[in-house]
């Protein structure tokens, strides 16, 4: 699918849908639907997330008036190119710092990242433990389709770092082993939590559809945990396999 199309799809998808999720957002803070920050064709490293943070929309980083889908898909493509890149969210600090080991990065375009859900709600921390984030994990399970559609356009991908939970309750990784096969995707590979202990427990996937596979690295600690350094220091641990990966 053409990338321009995709974003007008997902712009009428989430403005159609938006009402049932308002209470997740602020107010006072005008967001856009982001698929991805950097170009889908390019990238070797995918890393994903759960959804963008809010904290993107404070620093005047996008227009606070709608805007149309080809001006939203150049801004997403174009997010770390030449004088936007200086102006990127503290958010990928921590993912940048797994990069470097890769030899791979955003702003060469050798690095893309998604999230499971394009919404920028308000901070899960600052959701209810009841209603609200039931409401945030069937938003995020509804807008699956929309990371896996993304997820087609990078078709030189060779390897997906994932990371984080889903309001606690999941970590991504048992979050899309959970739900993907309702999107014709499947998360091979066994994750125990009981098994697996400690700050920025790791494991390894296959991501795979009736097209490709996917190796999938993850680690528990996003860059949104109180240590966000973690997750790059465990990307760091595992680069030698991450390369060999890389460069199959």
């Amino acid at each position: 699918m053409d990338f321009k199309r995709h974003v007008y799809a997902v712009q009428r998808f989430v403005k159609f849908t938006q009402p049932r999720y308002d209470q997740l957002f602020k107010p006072s803070v005008v967001t856009h639907p982001i698929c991805c920050f950097g170009d889908p064709a390019k990238a070797a490293v995918v890393t994903v997330g759960v959804n963008p943070p809010v904290g993107e929309f404070h620093s005047h980083r996008w227009p606070c008036d709608e805007m149309a889908h080809d001006a939203l898909a150049k801004r997403c493509r174009g997010y770390f190119d030449g004088d936007a890149a200086a102006s990127h969210h503290g958010f990928f600090n921590p993912w940048k710092q797994g990069l470097v080991c890769q030899g791979a990065s955003y702003e060469s375009g050798s690095a893309v990242h998604l999230d499971l859900s394009p919404r920028v709600t308000r901070c899960i921390r600052e959701l209810d433990s009841g209603s609200e984030r039931e409401l945030f994990l069937e938003m995020v399970q509804g807008d699956l389709w929309i990371f896996f559609a993304t997820l087609d356009l990078t078709r030189n991908a060779k390897v997906l770092l994932l990371a984080g939970s889903v309001t606690g309750q999941y970590y991504t990784n048992e979050f899309l082993q959970g739900f993907a096969p309702d999107y014709g995707h499947a998360l091979g590979g066994a994750f125990v939590r009981a098994k697996s202990k400690g700050p920025g427990r790791v494991c390894w996937h296959e991501l795979t559809n009736a097209e490709r596979k996917l190796p999938v690295f993850f680690c528990g600690s996003g860059p949104a945990a109180k240590n966000p350094s973690l997750l790059g220091e465990r990307i760091s641990e595992h680069a030698a396999h991450l390369n060999r990966v890389l460069e199959r």
